[in-house]
């Protein structure tokens, strides 16, 4: 790996955090972060935030490998530098149609899989395989890829850089998707772990490929007043853009909030101030003290 090779690996990028930015200069968003079990509500630097060493490394033969440039250069950059992103970017999500489908979906699915939350259920999901009891049931098939990472962690991990750095992997899925643009009136959430599988309605066209698995959407907040939703399946690569009502979004808010509080990789809540108090004490959290630049809560203890 190269001396000059980059070591902090955002798995957030920072032109999408932008997006979400509190200063004319577009370099500092309001997140509730995690302290243990106290969570702070203040403002910090785009730069400080979504980031890990080394994260995009991994071993072949003996050596180090990074793929961050291959990220940068093969997904990020034609993004940010697309005609999509620039309707997303300056708040025109009211102009997105079907000709926007094949970046947004990229997004999502390149979002998805390049956080370390997606690699912490990977490797969960390894060991559950290796469980016969397991509550999942693994097809043979299954049971046999898990067990070739578990034995071959290096390569294991070279295939999930593999999937961070391109989007080939996904591509079979994206003249059938569903995808659903939901603006709203009131300021959005997003997280660290900025793209969030929750609970849709069951549908037949649904993909899932785990017996008895709950039906999902993959939900991105594009900016502060947008929502792109994905939904896998033989849904002929449906298309919509409507406005939501205001107790639709709080819904979404709440459910950005439930993953920050409960899954530890979900590290940064990015969101405003207005309905935080409330939202996290819901949440199990307890105001502990509140100024205008900084708000400390502390996870009650379980019963």
């Amino acid at each position: 790996m190269p001396a000059d090779e980059p070591r902090d690996h955002h798995y957030v990028p920072q032109f999408f955090l932008r997006n979400f930015a509190v200063d004319e200069a577009r370099r500092r968003i309001t997140t509730v972060a995690k302290h243990g079990s106290r969570a702070v509500w203040a403002e910090r630097s785009i730069d400080s935030l979504g980031y890990e060493r080394d994260l995009y490394v991994h071993m072949k033969q003996g050596v180090p490998i990074s793929v961050e440039a291959d990220i940068n250069r093969r997904i990020e950059t034609p993004i940010a530098r697309s005609d999509t992103w620039a309707k997303i970017a300056s708040g025109r999500t009211d102009a997105l149609d079907q000709s926007d489908r094949p970046i947004l979906y990229a997004l999502i699915r390149h979002l998805e899989a390049r956080t370390p939350h997606y690699q912490a259920t990977m490797s969960e999901l390894a060991q559950m395989a290796a469980d016969a009891n397991s509550a999942i049931p693994f097809a043979d098939e299954e049971r046999a890829h898990y067990a070739a990472m578990r034995a071959h962690p290096d390569i294991a991990k070279e295939a999930l850089n593999q999937m961070a750095s391109t989007t080939e992997w996904a591509v079979d899925s994206l003249e059938s998707a569903f995808l659903m643009i939901l603006r709203s009136p009131v300021p959005l959430r997003s997280s660290t772990t900025p793209v969030v599988a929750l609970s849709w309605a069951a549908h037949a066209a649904m993909a899932l490929p785990l017996p008895d698995m709950t039906p999902y959407q993959l939900v991105l907040t594009l900016n502060p007043h947008t929502l792109a939703c994905l939904i896998l399946g033989d849904f002929d690569g449906a298309f919509s853009n409507r406005l939501v009502d205001q107790s639709i979004a709080l819904g979404f808010n709440r459910r950005f909030l439930g993953q920050f509080g409960h899954f530890d990789h979900v590290r940064h809540l990015i969101t405003g101030r207005a309905n935080l108090a409330a939202d996290m004490d819901w949440a199990g959290y307890d105001l502990v003290e509140e100024s205008e630049r900084k708000i400390t809560f502390r996870r009650r203890a379980k019963d």
